[in-house]
Order: structure tokens, then C-alpha cells, then sequence
């Protein structure tokens, strides 16, 4: 399968996150709820989200074993939290996430060095990591794909950079500001969907 995208909304207004997701729901496959944004609005947002866009898989920002529960308890498909809590608290969401089915994934954003981090991975095994593309690529891609977990790209990526990112099959590119404040979000998404049908990929996301 290709490629997926997926968008985090993460500004902390209602209307403008509704907004969004109704106007990029054709153009996005699956949509994340951020941190900022769910601090201001609470798990019960969740159901917002879903009425306004009900075909797309919903992921959400977690980084206490209380928000995880709260937000599998709404039904999301997926649930982020960062790679810098604890082994207990991983281990235990991990868990969680596979009684209840739903996807865990691990955003490496949070550690100083991720391909250092290959052996705790390894003995964790989330369902997907999160990759920063700020990291060294070629190192830390080279521990990280070792270690059969499917991999998805975040960060400050470009609309340009789509191509290159596409070359290391990751499930999915995770795309943020670049599109959520640009003054014609629409517009982005559309370049970068123009690009991903460029190169085709096998990856399996959600």
C-alpha cells in the first residue's frame, strides 16, 4: 500500500480545527489531534472530530497513562506519546493499546539520540515510531528499521523534501504547521499529494 497522510490539528480553537479537518478530509488519510489542541478542548472533542469527518482514522496526543485511557475510552484508532516516559508507563500503554486494539504509536521527538535508543525499542515494540526528519537520517534510520517497526515521518518537513522521504518507505508522512499555518492550507496539501503519487511505496498505516 502507499504511503499515508496524516495531519495533526494542534491549534487550540475550536472552529478552526473543525474547519480544517472538513476542509482537507478528500485530501488527508487520517487526521491526529495535538497536544495544545486537546488541553484546551478535552478527549470530548473527539467526538467533534468524528462527526465532522467519520470515514477518517483518528489518532490523539497523549503523556500521562490517565489521557491514554481517556482517549481509548472516545474510540480513537491511535494514540501518540513521547518516547521519554518511562519504560513502566510504555510498557504498560503499549499493553493497553493492544487489549483494546488500538494503535500506539512512539514519537522519538522527545529523546536527545534515537539510535541509541535501539535496544529499549526493540523490547517495547510500539506499534509504529514517529521519526523526526530534523535527526540524522542515515544513522538512525539504519538502527531503526533493524528493528521491523513500522516507521512514520514528523516534523518541519517541506513539501519539496516529499520525494527524498518517500525513498525510505516510511507508512506515513505526519504533516503539521507546513500545511495548518499556511495561508492556503488546501493549496500545500494538494502539492504534497502531488508529489507522494510520484513515487510509489509498500507500506501498510492503520
Amino acid at each position: 500500500m502507499a504511503t499515508l497522510l496524516q495531519l495533526v490539528l494542534d491549534e487550540p480553537d475550536r472552529r478552526v480545527a473543525l474547519e480544517m479537518a472538513r476542509q482537507l478530509a478528500g485530501l488527508v488519510d487520517a487526521f491526529e489531534l495535538g497536544p495544545r489542541l486537546l488541553r484546551a478542548e478535552g478527549p470530548a472533542f473527539v467526538t467533534a472530530v468524528r462527526d465532522t469527518v467519520p470515514d477518517r482514522p483518528l489518532a490523539c496526543w497523549a503523556e500521562t497513562e490517565r489521557e491514554v485511557e481517556a482517549l481509548l475510552e472516545v474510540g480513537v484508532e491511535g494514540v501518540t506519546v513521547p518516547a521519554s516516559l518511562s519504560d513502566e508507563v510504555l510498557s504498560s500503554v503499549i499493553a493497553r493499546g493492544r487489549e483494546t486494539g488500538r494503535r500506539i504509536l512512539l514519537d522519538l521527538v522527545s529523546v536527545s539520540d534515537p539510535a541509541a535508543q535501539d535496544a529499549r525499542l526493540r523490547r517495547l515494540k510500539p506499534d509504529l515510531l514517529k521519526v523526526p526528519v530534523e535527526i540524522n537520517f542515515r544513522e538512525v534510520l539504519g538502527k531503526l528499521r533493524e528493528l521491523e517497526i513500522p516507521l512514520a515521518f514528523s516534523g518541519d518537513w517541506s513539501v519539496a523534501q516529499v520525494p527524498w522521504l518517500l525513498l525510505y518507505r516510511p507508512v506515513a508522512l505526519i504533516a503539521g504547521s507546513v500545511v495548518t499555518t499556511a495561508p492556503e492550507p488546501k493549496r500545500i496539501v494538494e502539492a504534497i499529494r502531488a508529489r507522494m503519487a510520484i513515487v510509489p511505496t509498500m507500506s501498510h498505516f492503520y
